[in-house]
């Protein structure tokens, strides 16, 4: 590219390779793998002036676990294939070259797809727009989201040889193709072969279906020739590979793969910026009931052997998470927590209020009694007022703080019962007329002081081999701040109460 002769040459071997990735099905150059610029190249460390990404208000735990697509892409826009099915024929219109019809494909929902008739009515660019939710999965130690392909297709053992091979399509193709010519003559064991699930396609899915398709394949092989010697038929459905109806084995596989023989796709495009990530709006975008993050639906089994329909299961099995574990977080998250903040409200209100009136009192500017009738009123005021605004979405969260800015600052909302909790059960006095309910009061405060330090020290520490604790932890935490909370508010109230609750 224009040197000339007498130029100077590279000395030694020339290296000249491209930055890659590192795609889940991609086995090309592996050691080439994340060699190209990440997202915490230039939005962490800043290369070359980019905005760095804070994420001061995130649990450094999640930092660990979650890649930046994670959170970053909450959806993606363009169709893609969940399925690709290569066991029956598929008679969609449109699609060239014929032997292409043995492929059938499913979207994101389940839906049948005429991928290939689309192509060839379009072009690739076309693009056609889907709106879907990823599905989340581990690979190399943090959670991705990408599309883990399903497949089921016909193919053979080979005696000695390790895996799986498909059957020639030209072979497949032509099976179908005699089988449609005259299906009461040719291959008429096809026929068993319906469309339990309405789509308008026919599967494979129950036993009889299975041993028909079987059948039909070593009929026709033995019928062209096809050498079978050494050779065993299967019918692969995912991870499972059936020999029959009766018999079958597990394929095995890595834990983010539908199956080793069908592709895992990580997303890095349609990134959503800041405000549009997960957790914009709080934990509560993740941690909550229903969550798609946790309890969006993943695919498990493609039909069902009852009624052809798919099988469903919840995103956090494939993430190795137990239920009991997700159902903790959203009730942390969704009752727990807001329960905590608004405790903290009434606790700060009552606190500011004693103090009020007691410096009031020592200016001799209203008596014990009135000061005493003044905090109910107030008090009774300021709920009756909260309660009120709650009627109208958005209020509370316009007049005072939004879920994200209190999930931002759950820290120091906790220092706040801390040091308030403290200071109550510090200034209390227990002689012989203290009743016994504010001895107890103060005695279960200190109590939830100690287990929420403690608690606190298991999240700061993440000792090693004790995860399950240090998870427990996060929930112990909050729990401990709301008793603390409330044992700090029903002091107060029993200090209001008494006779010489508030004095000078």
């Amino acid at each position: 590219a224009g040197s000339k002769a007498v130029d100077k040459r590279i000395q030694g071997k020339e290296v000249h390779q491209f930055g890659k990735g590192d795609d889940p099905s991609g086995w090309v150059r592996n050691d080439l793998d994340n060699s190209m610029r990440t997202c915490e190249t230039c939005h962490i460390n800043g290369w070359q002036n980019a905005p760095i990404a804070k994420h001061s208000w995130l649990p450094p735990l999640h930092m660990e676990k979650l890649s930046c697509q994670a959170c970053h892409i909450p959806s993606r826009a363009v169709k893609s294939a969940l399925v690709q099915a290569s066991d029956v024929f598929n008679p969609a219109p449109r699609i060239t070259p014929p032997p292409k019809h043995i492929w059938t494909f499913y979207d994101q929902e389940m839906r049948f797809w005429n991928h290939y008739g689309e192509l060839e009515l379009f072009t690739a660019m076309d693009q056609p727009t889907d709106i879907t939710r990823p599905t989340l999965f581990k690979y190399k130690g943090k959670i991705y989201p990408g599309n883990r392909v399903h497949s089921s297709w016909v193919g053979f053992e080979e005696e000695g040889k390790k895996g799986l091979n498909q059957l020639f399509m030209k072979d497949f193709f032509q099976m179908w193709m005699q089988h449609q010519t005259d299906p009461s003559k040719n291959y008429p064991e096809l026929s068993q072969i319906k469309d339990d699930n309405n789509d308008g396609i026919i599967e494979v899915n129950r036993s009889e279906e299975v041993d028909a398709l079987l059948t039909s394949v070593k009929n026709f092989l033995s019928n062209t020739g096809f050498p079978l010697e050494g050779k065993r038929l299967v019918w692969v459905s995912d991870s499972k590979v059936y020999y029959s109806s009766k018999k079958s084995s597990e394929i095995p596989r890595e834990e983010y793969e539908a199956t080793a023989y069908a592709s895992v796709y990580k997303f890095s495009h349609d990134i959503a910026p800041a405000k549009a990530a997960l957790g914009a709006k709080g934990c509560t975008d993740c941690h909550r009931s229903g969550s798609p993050f946790f309890e969006g639906r993943v695919l498990k089994e493609i039909f069902s052997s009852k009624d052809g329909k798919p099988v469903w299961m919840p995103n956090y099995e494939i993430l190795g998470l137990s239920n009991i574990w997700i159902k903790i977080g959203s009730f942390r998250e969704e009752l727990l927590k807001p329960f905590l903040y608004v405790l903290t409200g009434l606790l700060i209100i009552l606190a500011i209020l004693i103090i009020l009136l007691q410096l009031a009192l020592r200016n001799n500017f209203i008596s014990p009694q009135k000061a005493k009738f003044f905090v109910w009123i107030v008090l009774a005021g300021v709920i009756a007022f909260f309660l009120i605004a709650s009627l109208s979405p958005g209020l509370i969260e316009f007049m005072t703080f939004s879920r994200f800015t209190l999930d931002a600052n759950h820290f120091w909302i906790a220092v706040i019962i801390f040091l308030i909790s403290i200071a109550i059960m510090l200034s209390q006095k227990v002689g012989e007329k203290t009743s016994g309910i504010s001895k107890a009061i103060r005695k279960l405060g200190w109590l939830f002081i100690i287990l929420g330090s403690f608690s606190g020290m298991l999240i700061l520490l993440k000792i090693g081999g004790l995860s399950i604790i240090t998870r427990l932890a996060y929930t112990g935490f909050d729990f401990s701040f709301v008793f603390m909370a409330i044992s700090s508010i029903i002091s107060l109230i029993i200090r209001i109460g008494s006779d010489k609750g508030i004095q000078k």
